[in-house]
């Protein structure tokens, strides 16, 4: 599991106590309308997240994490992906982990992943009971990364999708990942990929934030499928 920080949202809905899967129903689209490749109907989203709110409320109880009949499984969320679950507070971040092994099936990285975020995000502390009625909760369902082979700046350049991509970098022991939605934070700056790659730099652990210039680092893109509670009613 990682931290990884996000954008803004605002409220939340759903019943956790009592999570069933809704009964089935799309190529998805990502940021910008780019295609993920990604399919998950209206229902199968929704599902994830009934499943991630009884997942936050259970963890902040001390309870057991709900687990779904295998029936109630669809083929698209018994396929392994990783995923990210991003809590917001009144539009603010509250907590945000998600899962980069591919090992595990889309809906068991959302439930990890939403434990995680409401009681493991070392930048916050755990969640407790009376906030969950103000947190909303969002998914972000990660393709398979990609690595991006470069030898100079302006291959970088060529290659990177700002408000598409999301990026990892590795050098050595250091490494760090921003999620395609982390583009917006600098979406006014003059030079957007700098700005980008010097902050998530810096999240590596280089404080001079030059580690994306450095031909030992290693790149990763992905996409991402993102939905969300403020968003489960546009697809009904």
């Amino acid at each position: 599991m990682w931290a990884e920080s996000t954008g803004v949202c605002r409220r939340r809905t759903a019943d956790p106590a009592r999570w069933t899967m809704p009964q089935p129903e799309s190529n998805e689209q990502g940021p910008a309308g780019v295609s993920t490749g990604l399919t998950l109907s209206p229902e199968e989203k929704r599902a994830l997240l009934l499943l991630a709110r009884a997942s936050v409320e259970n963890a902040v109880l001390g309870r057991r994490a709900p687990e779904p009949g295998a029936a109630e499984l669809t083929d698209a969320l018994r396929r392994r992906a990783d995923c990210f679950v991003t809590l917001y507070k009144w539009g603010e971040l509250r907590g945000c982990i998600g899962s980069r092994t591919g090992s595990e099936e889309l809906w068991r990285a959302v439930v990890d992943s939403a434990r995680a975020s409401a009681t493991r995000d070392p930048r916050f502390m755990p969640v407790e009971p009376h906030e969950t009625g103000d947190v909303e909760i969002q998914i972000s369902v990660l393709t398979p990364p990609r690595r991006l082979e470069w030898r100079s700046e302006a291959d970088l350049r060529g290659a990177l999708q700002p408000m598409v991509h999301g990026v990892t970098i590795r050098k050595a022991h250091q490494r760090a990942l921003y999620l395609p939605k982390v583009w917006e934070h600098f979406a006014g700056a003059d030079d957007i990929v700098a700005v980008f790659l010097t902050h998530l730099s810096r999240k590596a652990g280089d404080p001079s934030g030059a580690m994306w210039k450095d031909p030992r680092t290693v790149y990763e893109v992905f996409e991402t499928l993102d939905f969300g509670e403020a968003d489960a009613g546009k697809d009904a």
